[in-house]
């Protein structure tokens, strides 16, 4: 379903991402580890910007290219570090205007309504987004980014101000995913709370993927090799 060829990312003279040929398959959900300075930041940005003229970036085996990228970005969500609601507008206007925005049409009233009841938000449905507190706008904004129901979710340290209840959430829609052949993405520092959902674990150090372990393969004692890996100077 995605496919990266030699997909690599530079800053300047840095490369902060060495060259991946990786291939994910539909209902699948992925994370991505390593620590600071790894290059999980990295590859997500390359993802989400144009891949070098040497690289491929194809979803459902068409190649991403300038005639086609705002396709592409159509069918990615996105959920990072800071929701990016517009805090002055109420919860279901938010819902609103990104589903416009994305799909052109007004959204059905049903849909808000099922989407802040499942962020448990529906009582705070005409109130400001600024008025959240921090869980409660990243579960709206979990929400808010599958409306458009996209084939790629990238999820970048999506644990990183979640509450209880939105962590809960946010791993019954990577099962929901999975089960109707969707692909998540998942930038993390810690693996703990996907192992109920997760199919394959991608280790980074230093820009360079060290360890792809299937979750079949996935052992405390695998686990525990690729963390290794990770200390190794």
């Amino acid at each position: 379903m995605l496919r990266l060829e030699g997909l690599y990312r530079n800053y300047g003279f840095r490369k902060a991402l060495l060259p991946l040929d990786l291939e994910f398959q539909a209902g699948q959900t992925i994370c991505i580890l390593g620590p600071n300075g790894a290059g999980k930041s990295s590859f997500l940005d390359a993802l989400l910007c144009p891949a070098p003229a040497d690289a491929r970036i194809l979803l459902n085996g068409e190649p991403i290219k300038d005639s086609n990228q705002r396709d592409y970005y159509s069918n990615c969500g996105f959920v990072g570090h800071d929701p990016g609601l517009y805090l002055d507008l109420s919860c279901a206007e938010n819902l609103a205007c990104f589903y416009s925005h994305f799909l052109n049409r007004s959204i059905p009233p049903s849909l808000t309504e099922e989407s802040l009841q499942r962020a448990g938000l529906l009582s705070r449905k005409d109130d400001p987004a600024r008025s959240l507190s921090r869980g409660m706008k990243q579960r709206l904004g979990l929400m808010r980014s599958l409306l458009h129901e996209p084939d790629l979710w990238l999820l970048d340290e999506p644990i990183t101000g979640l509450d209880l209840a939105g962590q809960d959430l946010l791993i019954e829609l990577l099962r929901e995913r999975n089960n109707r052949g969707k692909l998540s993405l998942v930038i993390t520092h810690t693996d703990e709370p996907f192992l109920p959902v997760a199919s394959r674990y991608l280790y980074l150090k230093s820009g360079a993927l060290v360890a792809d372990i299937e979750a079949s393969r996935y052992t405390e004692v695998a686990r525990n090799k690729a963390k290794e890996i990770l200390k190794q100077r």
